[in-house]
């Protein structure tokens, strides 16, 4: 290969990896941001006094919070979605618990196989950037969180949700590249969440919630799994080799 080609072929070689930088997608950043915040919020709520949150999911991806789950009474539902705004990063939150029992084991394994049906036609289609989405199901409603690159790409991916066999709803909650809300500021929707709050049966009354900044994160651990895994066997396979 000449010089004159080998210099062509790297030039392209920048140009195309130029391209793919710009492109839009999730960054890491906001991923280490909305792992944090469902992290955050879901330790707040399990230390929330008084209330019973423990049945509640909560996922977040592109800061769109969606809560699932189940929650004994009304003021628990209210409370979760109260605790779920105190994190910052957040700016839209989806509240879809339920008040009464829980979803049983049947109905549990059903919406994981919905998610699957799902998440394996997007992964299928080479107009969608499957990695960019994530699927969460509960009695056999499909939520669909995450980033799409265009309207057109959103919409495949609602099509293909509502298509996979065993779904009942799609509940779309996408954000679109360049799409600018209109929505109430975030205190406002903040303070519309938390105003009113039912004060619960046995606790101190109702107040503003502690913020989710201030509770415990569990960090990213940067070590890979596999590393973190003989560091643990080590000492096993120590006294495994005295014994032998």
């Amino acid at each position: 290969m000449s010089w004159s080609t080998r210099f062509i072929a790297l030039s392209l070689a920048v140009s195309l990896a130029g391209c793919a930088a710009i492109q839009p997608g999730r960054s890491a950043g906001r991923q280490i941001d909305d792992f944090n915040a469902a992290t955050s919020i879901k330790s707040a709520m399990l230390r929330a006094d008084g209330y019973r949150l423990g049945g509640v999911d909560v996922e977040v991806t592109e800061g769109v919070a969606l809560l699932t789950g189940n929650a004994p009474r009304a003021e628990d539902r209210i409370y979760a979605e109260c605790l779920t705004w105190s994190a910052q990063s957040v700016r839209e939150v989806s509240n879809r618990i339920e008040v009464g029992a829980g979803r049983g084991a049947a109905q549990a394994t059903r919406d994981a196989l919905i998610t699957q049906r799902v998440r394996a036609r997007l992964m299928a289609d080479s107009e969608v950037r499957s990695v960019n989405f994530n699927v969460e199901t509960h009695d056999g409603t499909v939520h669909l969180l995450g980033f799409a690159r265009n309207d057109g790409e959103r919409e495949r991916v609602a099509l293909h949700a509502s298509l996979a066999d065993g779904v009942e709803e799609v509940v779309d909650l996408i954000r679109v590249w360049g799409e600018t809300p209109d929505t109430p500021a975030r205190g406002a929707l903040q303070a519309a969440a938390c105003e009113g709050g039912i004060q619960p049966s046995v606790a101190p009354p109702f107040t503003s919630p502690e913020a989710v900044d201030d509770a415990p994160l569990q960090p990213i651990d940067p070590q890979p799994v596999e590393a973190q895994i003989e560091d643990d066997l080590r000492p096993v396979n120590a006294d495994w080799s005295r014994r032998r």
